[in-house]
Formats: C-alpha cells, sequence, structure tokens
C-alpha cells in the first residue's frame, strides 16, 4: 500500500514513518512521487579538474568480439581526486581529518538544502558570498545532520573550461567568504557537509584557500562541481553522496543524486 502523503516527507524521515504506516522503502521510492536528480557532471576527456591535478584519460581501452562472438571490454584510467563531481575529505586541508575512507555512511545519506544565490551572482566571476547576501536563514532541519549547496548558477559554464574555470591565467570564479564558512560552523552545527557548483568552495581567485580551511577544521566535507543545471527543489530532498571509497583519499570522484518529492513539503 503506497501513502500519498508520505511524499512530503524527506527520505530522512522515512524510517519513521515506514514503521508508522507498516509499509517498506521500496513502496515509497518507487511509488511515482518522487523525482531522481543526477548531480554530476560526466568523467571523460572534458572534464574540469582543479589546475595541476592530472586529467582524466583512458590509460588502455579494450573492446573486442571473442571467437564465440560475445563481446567483452575493459579500460583502465589514470584521473587525479580532485576533478570534476567530487568531494574533498577534511584531511584534504586538516592533517588530522578524515581521509575519504573514513566518512560514515550516515554522513553521506541526508537531508540536502539548496541555497540558490544565482540571481544575487549574476554571473559575476569576482562574486563572493557573505553573510548579507543571504537574506534567509539556512533551514536548520531540526537540528537534524544535512548537506547545504549553494547555487551560484556556475554549472551552465561547465563546457566552457575558460569561462568556468576563469577568462585570464589565474582561476577566477564566485566562492564562500571566510565569514560565511565561520557562519555555518558557528551557528549551524547540524549542517555536515558544504557543496557549491563551481571548482571550489572558496572563490577562484584565494590564495589563502579560508573556507576549506575553516569547514574541514570543523570536520565538514565539501563537494565541488555539483551539477545544478536542473530544478531541483530548495528543500525536501534527500542527498546520496556516493563517493569513490578510496581508503585514505584526500578526495574521491563522486557520483552525487537527490531524491526529492513531486510535492514540495511546506516545512520538515
Amino acid at each position: 500500500m503506497v501513502y500519498p502523503a508520505v511524499a512530503s516527507y524527506s527520505f530522512a524521515l522515512l524510517l519513521f514513518v515506514l514503521v508508522e504506516a507498516d509499509t517498506n522503502l521500496n513502496d515509497i521510492l518507487f511509488s511515482g512521487d518522487y523525482n531522481f536528480f543526477d548531480l554530476t557532471h560526466p568523467f571523460d576527456e572534458n572534464t574540469v579538474y582543479w589546475p595541476g591535478n592530472k586529467q582524466f584519460a583512458f590509460t588502455r581501452k579494450q573492446g573486442l568480439f571473442q571467437k564465440d562472438n560475445s563481446w567483452y571490454a575493459a579500460n583502465d584510467f589514470e584521473a587525479g581526486e580532485h576533478g570534476g563531481t567530487h568531494i574533498d575529505a577534511p584531511y584534504h586541508f586538516q592533517v588530522n581529518g578524515k581521509h575519504v575512507g573514513d566518512i560514515p555512511t550516515e554522513k553521506l545519506i541526508v537531508p540536502l538544502i539548496i541555497a540558490d544565490v544565482s540571481s544575487k551572482v549574476n554571473d559575476d566571476s569576482d562574486f563572493v558570498l557573505y553573510k548579507h547576501h543571504l537574506d534567509f536563514m539556512l533551514n536548520d532541519n531540526f537540528g537534524k545532520p544535512c548537506v547545504v549547496i549553494f547555487k551560484f548558477g556556475w554549472s551552465k559554464f561547465i563546457n566552457d573550461k575558460k569561462k568556468y574555470l576563469g577568462e585570464n591565467k589565474t582561476t577566477n570564479f564566485p566562492g564562500l567568504s571566510a565569514e560565511v564558512a565561520e557562519w555555518i560552523t558557528s551557528s549551524y552545527k547540524n549542517i555536515i557537509g558544504v557543496g557549491v557548483d563551481t571548482a571550489s568552495v572558496d572563490p577562484g581567485s584565494s590564495t589563502d584557500f579560508d573556507a576549506h580551511k575553516i569547514l574541514t577544521k570543523s570536520g565538514l566535507y565539501m563537494l565541488e562541481n555539483v551539477k545544478l543545471d536542473e530544478n531541483v527543489p530548495d528543500y525536501g530532498c534527500t542527498a546520496l553522496i556516493l563517493p569513490m571509497k578510496i581508503a585514505k583519499g584526500t578526495g574521491a570522484p563522486l557520483r552525487l543524486v537527490a531524491i526529492c518529492p513531486k510535492v514540495t513539503p511546506t516545512n520538515f
């Protein structure tokens, strides 16, 4: 039996609802009441990587028909940790921080909040997000763990690396100020991860990477190059954050999915 009212809940609340409704998770997810959004850019020869990181490339490609006319294919590839849609582990900027393989699953399947500031950015590569730009409070999700992704409106430039990373020889794109990073870590203890639709949580022009340092010092992970070119609801969704489990990784390629109710809830 499917209960339509369940569609108004965040996925993270479903366990309680399932018990009350005497149903199962598959009944909920595949009832037709949810949309699944892939927030991941593909990994190929066009993938955006941080300057100096090894670009994605197949080092060996094999595909052939066998003697019995069956097909067999297998490739080898190489790539840096910090490119495409990926996760930054706290260890990336904190010597005692967690590696990718240490991040527990319960911190990777969590409610998702999209903070859409694209109208304030207005395609300005020099934009830096400060507290005064946020004329709304980030929903604290009743104190439950959640991840917040800032939408700068940069995904539309993903196929133009010069615009996406910077028009000049140095990187230049929107990012978070140290002020906002401090605000998140001091005021919103339930936020366990921060994401952006740019190549870094710090502005592209940053040389000290203050946002990285502040967020990782508090144990937060970061999601970068998030694909936000669809109308994903600002709240009510659940993020499935599924990085390659590189045991000692400073970062890792990521498959990021949002599960969102088709009827957007009015509150958590």
